[in-house]
């Protein structure tokens, strides 16, 4: 570039410069292909032009030389095939460098993969919409079913009875009750759990909440003879044939899906072999007006994963993390990918960590409770035993310990329990079970939804139970207690393997969670 301080108050001085710089930058690349005579010519002009950029600015002077300059590379320099094709590859490719090193040093895109962080952050889950029959009763508003049937989702559904009566559940409480409106006394009687598909309108509406409907109706008595594995058209774009035979005409109908559902781990739901979504199975008959299948997928909080912070300072207990699962035994995908996960950090090297039958972590034998930074919401559930600094019961004044069998029995069956607290009080206190997708502190092998199999804590058997960390190590563990594959079953997780920490959340626009709230 030609030094010249008035470069900064003449606009004709800066074009000049900056034509000047682009011939010789076009020149190097085309020397070996120019005659010398040729190169000689054009180098004649650059010196021309650079001696008008030197000291005082003679406007006219400059726009001449830039004139003969252009004029000369005109003639000299070859042309290029396809100027405008090359000018937008070279944009493109520049954007997409500049995209790259945005989301590698700066904020990265993440989808919450599942639900192991609820309520906190929503992975991706699909409910079955499907009529769900029960039998029950309602007394002083709250319907009581014979066996479990209902499910955290239910809230707003309607209930049927075989009396043609309606409610709507207002609340849930466990699977077997929920709060109905109105509460009108019910006798004991079968009833179904519905679900109304909204409108078009109230699909948009839901969309930007981020939900998804996917449904089919049988148009006859049909049987489902085949499910074709779903097929991509166009990228972001694809179809799941279903295929039917009529049973009245023994004709074969073919369905196509579009845009079918897919799972967490982006496998497809229709067809799939989980037993929980209501999909249609292979040889399932319909009759005219059935649901083939009725699902609700809400496609996960989608947000920026902040990679600056932790280049300033190490993790703190409480931050929600993104990182890599290469180095530690989760489940892995069939081609054995390392995937990335999302959790909260409770523990740190060096450190020592047990879970109390409280569903509080003890760190080096202090309890962690809302009052610590990150744990505001996730021990902030209902005021009962849980809030008990104590890891035992009283059962007929004999203590019984959380890996005691009596203690498992106590916590199922008894409506209400004796705890001692730390000050030795002997405390009834009604028992409040972990509940699904809500804020329930973390619990150990001890409870009974962890215990099953396979087990959730299987390196916290009961609270007697204690980890030592080993530094540079993190324990990892998902807010939905009793439905979250982390650092209780898997173990520690390498410093080296956090990728950086949750940020903001931009869709669904319409979540409660968008923008930066979540912590």
């Amino acid at each position: 570039m030609t030094k010249n301080w008035r470069w900064f108050i003449s606009k004709t001085l800066r074009d000049a410069v900056e034509l000047h710089k682009q011939v010789i930058k076009l020149l190097a690349a085309q020397r070996d292909l120019l005659k010398a005579s040729r190169v000689d010519e054009l180098e004649k002009a650059l010196d021309a032009l650079k001696t008008k950029l030197t000291g005082p600015v003679d406007k006219e002077a400059v726009l001449d030389e830039m004139g003969a300059m252009m004029i000369t590379a005109d003639r000299v320099l070859l042309p290029y095939p396809d100027p405008k094709a090359r000018d937008w590859v070279e944009m493109l490719l520049v954007v997409a460098v500049l995209v790259l090193a945005f989301r590698t040093f700066f904020f990265q895109p993440f989808k919450i993969p599942t639900g192991s962080m609820q309520p906190t952050l929503y992975g991706i889950t699909i409910e079955n919409l499907k009529d769900r029959a029960g039998t029950g009763k309602v007394e002083r508003g709250t319907l009581t079913a014979s066996v479990p049937t209902f499910e955290p989702q239910d809230l707003g559904r309607i209930v049927t009875f075989a009396n043609d009566k309606q409610a709507v559940i207002t609340q849930f409480t466990d699977n077997q009750r929920v709060k109905v409106s109105p509460p009108d006394a019910i006798d004991e009687q079968d009833f179904t759990v519905s679900f109304k598909l909204p409108s078009a309108t109230g699909k948009v509406a839901d969309k930007l909440r981020g939900y998804t409907y996917h449904s089919l109706k049988a148009e006859g008595r049909w049987q489902l003879t085949q499910i074709a594995p779903p097929k991509t058209i166009f990228p972001f774009i694809t179809k799941q044939q279903l295929v039917f035979k009529d049973l009245d005409t023994g004709k074969t109908i073919e369905k196509t899906a579009w845009l079918p559902p897919l799972d967490s781990h982006q496998k497809p739901i229709i067809g799939g072999t989980s037993e929980n979504h209501g999909q249609p199975r292979i040889g399932s008959e319909f009759l005219k007006g059935d649901f083939v299948y009725k699902l609700r997928v809400k496609t996960g909080d989608h947000l920026f994963v902040n990679r600056i912070t932790f280049n300033f300072r190490r993790p703190q207990r409480g931050d929600i993390c993104v990182f890599t699962t290469k180095n530690v035994p989760v489940p892995r995908d069939p081609n054995g990918k390392p995937l990335f996960y999302i959790k909260r950090l409770v523990a740190l090297g060096g450190e020592t960590i047990s879970i109390g039958r409280d569903r509080h972590i003890r760190i080096n034998e202090r309890r962690i409770d809302a009052n610590d930074s990150g744990f505001e919401f996730l021990y902030d559930f209902p005021v009962d035993y849980a809030s008990i600094h104590s890891d035992h019961v009283r059962i007929n004044g004999r203590r019984i310990d959380d890996d005691h069998p009596a203690f498992y029995y106590s916590l199922n069956t008894q409506p209400e329990i004796d705890f001692e607290s730390a000050s030795g009080q002997i405390i009834p206190i009604p028992r409040y079970i972990a509940i699904n997708s809500v804020n329930s502190g973390h619990i150990n092998n001890s409870h009974r939804t962890a215990s099953q199999s396979p087990p959730t804590a299987p390196k916290f058997e009961h609270s007697g139970v204690t980890m030592k960390m080993r530094p540079d190590h993190y324990l990892m563990f998902g807010d939905n207690t009793t439905n979250s594959a982390d650092s209780r079953d898997w173990g520690q997780l390498p410093m080296k393997d956090v990728i950086g920490k949750s940020s903001f959340v931009y869709w669904p626009p319409l979540s409660p969670r968008f923008g930066w709230s979540h912590r």
